[in-house]
């Protein structure tokens, strides 16, 4: 067993068991208490999903690699900061946590955020990696699954490809693709930042890919149908606001 599986493995006895992560400070010295966020990376991934776990199709999956691509969806990468439209709604909107609305709002005076605490923000899960958010002439895509359970539409070698080369697959695939249409063609995707993925290793795009299967298929609020004309033109309502929040 490789030493990535085995404490995956491991992470899940633990997860399991019951056994609290353990935890300490940046000095090294022990806290004597557990904060909230905890060091096992698969229980941090299902904690910090903006799709509860109970909304996750694990069904046939590893649970331990759909918590471990959340980690790298929701902990070390800003996913959503592209392909959410938008990533947080304002107190008392639809989301996550209506109580606590968009983290760029908050204050210092007293802290909206903590140290030791996850981050407290108001998601859009009803948009959630649902794409649709403009950069000049492109459109990020949708990343949540299709009629066929692939995110994307992308299998899991595709995704890597892209992942590693930059190649429009959907392009190339179906030169109708609504979204081919708006922006110009280039050799390779110029707004999704892949060279950052590169050097990835298969276990962790992999693990991407399977949280991704896991969210629930989602539709943005702007389609290609809208566009990116300069200024968002889709509906508004209390999921969709527009003009979005700048995130």
């Amino acid at each position: 067993m490789s030493g990535r599986r085995f404490a995956l493995a491991l992470s899940m006895v633990v997860m399991a068991s019951g056994i609290p992560a353990a935890s300490g400070r940046a000095d090294g010295v022990a806290s004597g208490k557990q904060d909230g966020i905890p060091n096992s990376i698969i229980q941090e991934g299902f904690a910090i999903s903006p799709i509860p776990v109970k909304q996750l199709n694990l069904s046939r999956k590893n649970p331990a690699m759909v918590a471990l691509g959340s980690y790298l969806v929701n902990g070390t990468s800003d996913c959503a900061g592209c392909h959410s439209l938008p990533k947080f709604l304002p107190v008392g909107g639809p989301g996550s946590n209506p109580a606590a609305g968009d983290p760029f709002q908050g204050t210092l005076t007293p802290p909206t955020q903590s140290v030791s605490g996850r981050l407290v923000a108001n998601f859009n899960t009803q948009h959630y990696l649902a794409g649709g958010r403009c950069f000049g002439p492109f459109m990020a895509r949708n990343l949540t699954p299709d009629v066929n359970g692939l995110p994307q539409g992308l299998t899991l070698a595709e995704f890597i490809q892209v992942m590693r080369t930059g190649e429009d697959i959907h392009c190339k695939k179906d030169r109708t693709d609504p979204i081919c249409k708006i922006g110009p063609d280039t050799a390779v995707l110029q707004i999704m930042p892949w060279p950052s993925y590169h050097n990835m290793t298969d276990f962790d795009l992999e693990a991407i890919y399977t949280y991704l299967t896991a969210i629930p298929r989602a539709i943005a609020c702007n389609t290609p149908n809208f566009g990116c004309t300069g200024s968002y033109t889709y509906p508004i309502s209390a999921d969709c606001p527009n003009p979005p929040p700048p995130q």
